[in-house]
């Protein structure tokens, strides 16, 4: 029966600690504060990290096909496929390889307990460059790739070959997402919670996807905001330092315009407006502006189209003006 080797302690300045010659190992590859920010790839999409991780997490011993890695995605409603995947990877240091095959794997979430279950597919990649102790996204194209995607809620990530090379992850991150990982190609899970148990395990993993668009309707609600004749619809959630997560409550002031509130109704924390600026540049704008200084993510989505953009505010950074003025280029 293969058997798994922990490591009990942190692996710092970018060096790996070996695993005993009893099989694949887990561990970390710690990320300098200042080299935490990531690459943009996938940003616009469904994106759950706040732009800066922690550490490379490794599982497997540097064969082909030997780390498997998946987060739980909740999609936009009428979602059935994928454009694009992101996934963020960094190697422990110079002597590791600086070029891998992967491939980018989708699950169903119907295993036992909500775990991966179903194989939805993959898609065959390739990272080269591959930065040490520093986070780099990678695009994968899903275009063409077939997969259906049978509901909103399905498990995305990589297999790889591991070993000295490790997926993006922040121990820091409010919200805490579920993910899972496989040594054996998705025969059999763990929980990365548990894998990582001896090191501060991931809350979030560098995995980003961007979902093919479909037409959809904005319903006003506590939660959602519809602007501009219902076209467009306005959602948002936040996070706390001390771990509060929600969704932002709104109230609609005009056609283009509303606010969002998170702690009490008294209490605005971010305007946004939709603007119909097609006799002007042919697109639609999205103005915002916040007075907050917690992690929001802030989803705007065509109902008409179905695109849709996210705006991401990071945790402890003052809400920053948002002017964007080519944000759907869907006239009429």
């Amino acid at each position: 029966m293969f058997k798994r080797c922990y490591v009990n302690a942190l692996i710092l300045m970018g060096l790996t600690v070996p695993c005993a010659a009893q099989g694949a190992g887990s561990g970390i590859i710690e990320i300098p504060k200042e080299l935490q920010a990531a690459s943009a790839q996938c940003s616009q999409g469904v994106v759950y990290d706040t732009g800066s991780f922690t550490a490379g997490y490794i599982i497997g011993s540097g064969h082909p096909n030997d780390a498997t890695m998946v987060m739980k995605f909740d999609l936009p409603a009428g979602t059935t496929r994928l454009d694009q995947v992101c996934g963020c990877f960094s190697r422990s240091n110079s002597a590791a390889p600086s070029s891998m095959s992967f491939e980018a794997v989708v699950y169903d979430d119907d295993g036992p307990g909500g775990q991966p279950g179903t194989f939805l597919g993959a898609v065959n990649a390739t990272a080269s460059a591959i930065p040490v102790s520093t986070p780099q996204f990678y695009s994968i194209d899903f275009s063409g790739s077939g997969i259906v995607v049978p509901n909103t809620s399905v498990y995305v990530g990589f297999r790889w070959p591991g070993g000295n090379i490790g997926i993006c992850g922040n121990s820091s991150s409010a919200t805490l997402h579920s993910s899972y990982d496989s040594v054996n190609s998705g025969a059999s899970w763990d929980n990365t919670q548990t894998t990582f148990a001896g090191f501060p395990p991931p809350r979030v993993l560098g995995i980003r996807l961007d979902p093919t668009p479909g037409p959809t309707t904005c319903t006003p609600g506590a939660t959602t905001l519809c602007l501009n004749n219902n076209r467009f619809k306005v959602e948002a959630t936040f996070n706390t330092t001390s771990g509060q997560i929600g969704q932002a409550q709104v109230v609609k002031l005009t056609d283009e315009t509303g606010y969002l509130w998170f702690f009490d109704a008294s209490n605005i924390e971010v305007v946004v407006k939709a603007l119909n600026a097609c006799s002007f540049n042919n697109r639609y704008w999205i103005y915002a502006a916040g007075l907050t200084d917690v992690h929001v993510v802030v989803t705007v989505t065509d109902t008409q189209t179905g695109v849709f953009k996210t705006y991401n505010n990071p945790q402890g950074h003052a809400f920053l003006p948002i002017l964007d003025s080519s944000a759907f280029a869907t006239c009429p």
